[in-house]
């Protein structure tokens, strides 16, 4: 029988430069800051602002002498030259604009991955300041039609956390708003339903599209290949929506075009459900074993024979909703636990989480994401019926011991053909080397130092193991996933103790006076934290790749995205939050995530709770974006003096 896992994920595409730089305050374009004020026709972009010098200009008799600026700064209404030590301008005046023009944002930007998304816009002939039409839908649209009849057509609003089943509906897929990838025959026979643990909570929900008929490839994701299953990611708690984005663009940054760990592709889309307009989404591909997604070698051979040996590939998450999965009967996912024992004490590695801490503990169950065709039928699989279940099991196990030994012992210990830990002649970093894929763990390492994910100590952290006959037999960081509670989104994960949240701040469980930002030497994933430890790891693994990622400029990259997304999808923001006008969770539970005043006390900073106020989030996540950077850098790489990436003002 073969078990398949029914979790989702997405890659993302190498990303340019863009020439616009949002709301940053540079001598390229920058998003107005009072562009929420706008009418509601149109979003204003002020294209250059001016850069202050580094001393006043005075006469001998101390009459400040004004330095104008040679670039105009602009807003909404105006342009004018700016003095470049103090408030005063001069030349002020109206804008000038030109006729609108309708383009694709890609042609505009010179940069393939907009190509689906049109603007309309009007330029100042004077100051080249961009006056963009929110009224103009840019993003291509997908949308699903069902026969309103249907028994689950209350599928987009009732599924909860707490649910071990999500119904579904069959229906058509349309996509529009695209251009030559409008569909003018819709997709029919295709199935959708929630997606996600957490976030089915929330009243805006991500959805699983499964297409049954045949392969589809929607918007050209991942190099135009076809796949039956997609996901549309719906970021409800994150009121930048661009978090997914900014965490699949720095993957596809630091992941080496070599390496064996796969990310998903993809692309921001309106969603509508039987016409009626269900906001901004990300639509992605979903996380699976197929060629063209996650390489690893199926229980079945080319002609579909099945492999019933544990010679096989395995993909599995550390995941605390693994407890779920037997409830589902024969629909459940195979899970397994192993034990961290002596490896983990709290003396030696202090675990802060806010997490960990308020009762999770350290999460030892995993579930599979990959086929496995031993079980019995029509009966929940587990390590006690399933040879190819108990063997990753026991190799994992085996695995976990093998690290643990290094990293705490000091000991090299490595793995015999029954998963026993065994003495060797082989040096610590040989044993690691043999057993882990260390290049993908370094890159693992790098994407979660980077964005601080809350989740990766419990949840939607991947891993794969080949045990192919062709295989390499090593343990790998595998497809980075879920990003809309990183970059500083979450109380207790970020860079400082948390002064900003309602409850008085103190981060960390209140512990400020020990904090110390590195997280990874606390992180409540055993893995990360053990590896971490490793000097050798470290120093010929990690930072290398942390300088190549520098070096290809993947942080300017995801700022420049988002920069990007700030100004072009302003009014799609708009409409999304129209749609949408709170984060809250609509669990049961919602009393447990918010407090009187309106602060997810629960989830999320204050900075980022006021979906009116999203201006001023995106300005911080993009300045907890570069602080973050900049303080692995000084970590990392002190002696690279690069200069530091800048802060908005």
């Amino acid at each position: 029988m073969k078990k398949i896992f029914q979790k989702l994920t997405f890659l993302a595409v190498p990303f340019m430069v863009v020439g616009c730089a949002g709301i940053v305050n540079t001598s390229t374009s920058a998003v107005d800051s009072n562009s929420s004020k706008n009418p509601a026709s149109t979003t204003s972009v002020a294209p250059s602002s001016t850069s202050k010098s580094t001393s006043t200009i005075s006469t001998s008799s101390g009459v400040h002498v004004h330095d104008w600026a040679t670039e105009w700064t602009s807003d909404q209404n105006n342009h004018w030259h700016a003095c470049k030590d103090c408030n005063e301008k001069k030349d002020s005046a109206a804008h000038s604009f030109g006729e609108w023009k309708t383009e694709s944002l890609g042609t505009k930007l010179n940069d393939a991955r907009f190509n689906l998304s049109t603007i309309k816009y009007r330029e100042c002939s004077v100051c080249h300041y961009e006056q963009i039409d929110s009224q103009q839908a840019v993003l291509p649209e997908i949308r699903f039609d069902f026969d309103k009849n249907d028994p689950n057509a209350n599928f987009a609003t009732v599924a909860r956390s707490t649910d071990t089943t999500r119904p579904k509906v069959n229906g058509k897929l349309r996509i529009t708003n695209a251009g030559d990838k409008n569909t003018a025959n819709p997709h029919t026979n295709v199935d959708i339903k929630v997606r996600g643990n957490q976030t089915a909570g929330f009243d805006k929900k991500g959805f699983q599209l499964k297409f049954n008929s045949a392969k589809v490839n929607l918007l050209g994701l991942n190099g135009g290949k076809k796949f039956k299953k997609w996901v549309l990611l719906a970021d409800a708690k994150d009121t930048t929506v661009s978090r997914t984005a900014l965490g699949l663009t720095m993957a596809k940054g630091v992941i080496s075009a070599d390496s064996n760990v796969w990310s998903s592709d993809f692309t921001p889309v309106s969603v509508y459900l039987n016409d009626q307009y269900w906001g901004m989404y990300m639509l992605a591909e979903q996380k699976e074993v197929k060629k063209g997604r996650i390489k690893l070698d199926e229980p079945e051979d080319e002609n579909e024979n099945p492999i019933m040996t544990t010679d096989i590939g395995y993909c599995f998450e550390l995941d605390y909703y693994a407890r779920n999965e037997s409830a589902k009967g024969a629909d459940g996912d195979p899970t397994f636990s192993i034990d961290y024992g002596n490896y983990f004490k709290s003396s030696d590695y202090k675990i802060e989480s806010c997490l960990a801490n308020s009762g999770l503990g350290l999460v030892k169950t995993y579930t599979m994401n990959s086929d496995i065709n031993d079980g019995p039928d029509g009966s929940y699989v587990t390590d006690a019926n399933s040879n190819q279940v108990k063997f990753i099991k026991n190799r994992l196990q085996a695995l976990f011991n093998v690290l643990g030994e290094a990293a705490k012992n000091k000991t090299a210990k490595d793995i015999n053909d029954n998963n026993q830990v065994v003495s060797t002649s082989l040096s610590i970093k040989q044993t690691i080397e043999k057993n882990f894929d260390l290049n993908a763990w370094a890159e693992g390492f790098i994407i979660n130092a980077v964005c601080l994910p809350p989740d990766v100590g419990y949840s939607s952290f991947y891993m794969s193991y080949n045990n192919a006959p062709n295989g390499d037999k090593k343990l790998r960081f595998d497809n980075p996933w879920d990003f809309d509670s990183n970059f500083g989104n979450r109380r207790n994960f970020i860079e400082k103790p948390d002064t900003a949240s309602s409850s008085g701040g103190g981060g960390w469980g209140g512990q400020s006076s020990s904090y110390d930002p590195y997280f990874m030497d606390r992180t409540a994933n055993m893995w990360l934290q053990l590896l971490g430890k490793l000097d050798f790891f470290m120093n010929d693994y990690v930072k290398p790749k942390w300088n190549a990622a520098r070096e290809n400029g993947t942080f300017e990259n995801m700022i420049s995205l988002a920069n990007t997304f700030y100004k072009y999808y302003d009014g799609e923001y708009t409409k999304n939050f129209a749609k949408w006008t709170t984060t809250q969770a609509s669990d049961s539970n919602v009393a447990s995530y918010f407090n009187g005043d309106g602060v997810n006390s629960g989830e999320l900073r204050k900075p980022f709770v006021n979906v009116n106020e999203r201006k001023d989030a995106q300005k911080e996540t993009l300045n907890w974006l570069t602080k973050r950077v900049n303080y692995l850098e000084s970590k990392w790489a002190p002696e690279k003096n690069r200069t530091p990436l800048e802060t908005i003002k």
